[in-house]
């Protein structure tokens, strides 16, 4: 398998995101363009854009580019996005060197914090004491890839715990 030549560095897999993120990596693109979209659950579009001043040529560049979702509104909501390459012909959207990375989008997201679980904790004392009009599912939708089951958390899991408007 050849390597990407467009890599995604952040967000990464299961990252908690806002209304407002940043997308960063390295790669070369058409025109030293990489392309993104934000897609739903039923892999329908929330938002799209383009990243300029990546690569062109096959050079490899690093790139940044600050995400603004605009009146779309979702409260723990699964999502992919997915940032590639342009392909001109057409044949094979969305493009070249498909990165995906599964976030979940909390769009009144003030930010999150890390909280290490202790002996004696469960998924509502924890929202109710280190959130901010934080639910339990607001927990467990923020860390899907490491709780299997709500009811068996353990002493030093780490979850990240949403904090809202």
């Amino acid at each position: 398998m050849a390597p990407l030549l467009i890599e995604v560095r952040q967000p990464t897999p299961n990252d908690v995101i806002g209304r407002e993120f940043t997308i960063a990596g390295f790669g070369t693109g058409f025109e030293a363009t990489v392309l993104w979209r934000l897609l739903d659950r039923n892999g329908q579009g929330v938002a799209q854009g383009n990243i300029q001043g990546a690569g062109s040529m096959g050079v490899i560049k690093d790139f940044g580019h600050q995400v603004s979702i605009g009146g779309y509104t979702a409260r723990a909501a699964p999502m992919t996005l997915q940032v590639f390459g342009d392909d001109a012909s057409g044949i094979h959207p969305p493009g070249t060197d498909l990165n995906l990375v599964p976030v979940t989008l909390f769009t009144a997201l003030e930010g999150f914090k890390l909280y290490e679980v202790v002996a004696g904790d469960n998924l509502s004392k924890i929202a109710r004491e280190q959130g901010q009009n934080t639910t339990v599912e607001d927990v467990i939708q923020a860390n899907r890839d490491r709780i299997d089951n709500p009811d068996l958390i353990f002493p030093g899991q780490i979850f990240r715990i949403p904090l809202l408007a």
